[in-house]
């Protein structure tokens, strides 16, 4: 039967995609750490280098409501986006872009003017493209789209390979690329445009509408963050060597997450988007039952709980460390979960529980913080293994998506 064949087209494709998406995302990550030890090799760890960290901080604070912007923009992805909503959602970017910026610059003469100002577009720049990229995952074709998210550390490498004059201009040609980048991105998502995809989308809902999910997304991100203050500055003031053993730890499994998770999460997202429960259950975590998920949040207590003999630094295999290890299957398989969720529908209660989840595990941490006889690895304890198991409980008594939309008033 010739449709039938047609139709399977596309998933006997499927895994030969996602080990292209994965080759890519590899290619990005290495280039993303020769990019590294380019600007260390250039500058050093000097003072002209914590003048261009500081800039690029600007960047990297706005972009850290990527996040939020793409789980709405999940939400939203069979709807039109009306001009109330897009210029609000616009402005909205601009405004914290230039916020940040400015609380960065305030008071201080270290980094010029023009650097925080292109860093601060550098990262509106990142949101926009978080906002657009989901309705091009589920419109466009899927590598080509994919090879525009991998795009940011070939232009900067390629970039940081023609010599200059001197640290300070080299500098300035960093904050530079890292503007161009998602400018490039966005003017590649827009080649990407595919006829007749707004006329097969429904209604742009009310801005009264689309606006609460997207709140309670930047909510949880708040946590979020408010949660990565208190762990980090608690490690900071441990042992010396926990807080760079922890850094490193996690850079792997981010590492991880950019080459293998998200890469998978691009390549589901239009059977997702068309209500298609499609996601392996080993990515996903729904393989994990109760006992599973208990005995795993017990063996990471353990671990927070042990505290090793000798006084010398921890090294990669401090508590705080091997607790983020122990947990990271968990927090992987959560955000292939709840992004799959916000997909296939608008969960709003479900998106208020979670960033309800968020703000406790943000109260918890930093209380934690503040008394001195709670042991260390308790914090990345709370973070990586109690919150992704919490969360996957949560999402496990997930309804059907038909059950889960939000009702259109």
């Amino acid at each position: 039967m010739p449709p039938a064949d047609a139709a399977s087209a596309p998933r006997a494709s499927q895994p030969s995609s996602y080990r292209a998406a994965v080759v890519l995302s590899g290619m990005s990550a290495v280039l993303g750490l020769a990019r590294d030890v380019l600007v260390l090799r250039r500058l050093g760890l000097g003072a002209e280098n914590d003048r261009l960290q500081l800039a690029l901080s600007v960047t990297y604070t706005v972009s850290l409501l990527g996040d939020p912007l793409r789980l709405a923009a999940l939400n939203l992805l069979g709807r039109r986006i009306g001009v109330g909503l897009g210029a609000l959602v616009g402005g909205s970017i601009a405004f914290t872009a230039a916020l940040i910026a400015i609380l960065y610059g305030w008071g201080s003469d270290l980094v010029p003017r023009a650097w925080l100002l292109a860093a601060g577009c550098a990262g509106a720049a990142n949101l926009g493209f978080a906002w657009v990229l989901p309705r091009r995952q589920r419109a466009g074709p899927f590598l080509p789209v994919h090879s525009v998210t991998v795009l940011p550390n070939v232009l900067i490498v390629l970039g940081l390979l023609v010599p200059a004059a001197a640290p300070e201009a080299f500098s300035a040609r960093v904050v530079g690329l890292f503007l161009l980048a998602p400018l490039v991105q966005l003017i590649a998502l827009g080649l990407l445009f595919v006829s007749g995809e707004r006329a097969s989308l429904e209604p742009a809902p009310r801005v009264s509408e689309a606006m609460p999910p997207v709140l309670w997304h930047v909510a949880g991100a708040a946590g979020t963050q408010a949660t990565q203050l208190f762990l980090r500055t608690a490690l900071l003031a441990a042992p010396a060597g926990t807080l760079s053993a922890f850094v490193l730890v996690l850079r792997a499994t981010e590492t991880i997450r950019a080459v293998f998770v998200d890469s998978y999460i691009a390549s589901r997202v239009r059977r997702w988007a068309d209500g298609e429960r499609t996601s392996s259950p080993v990515m996903d975590g729904r393989w994990l039952g109760s006992l599973p998920l208990a005995l795993v949040t017990a063996g990471g207590l353990l671990i927070a709980l042990w505290r090793p003999r000798g006084n010398g630094p921890p090294g990669l295999v401090s508590p705080a460390a091997l607790v983020l290890v122990l947990g990271t299957y968990l927090i992987l398989a959560l955000r292939v979960r709840y992004q799959s969720l916000n997909t296939r529908a608008r969960p709003l209660p479900l998106v208020k529980r979670m960033a309800g989840l968020e703000l406790i595990c943000a109260a918890s941490v930093g209380l934690m913080s503040a008394v001195s006889w709670v042991p260390i690895a308790m914090l990345p304890w709370a973070v990586y293994v109690a919150k992704p198991a919490a969360g996957l409980r949560l999402l496990a008594a997930e309804p059907g998506p038909a059950a889960a939309l939000v009702p259109e008033g």
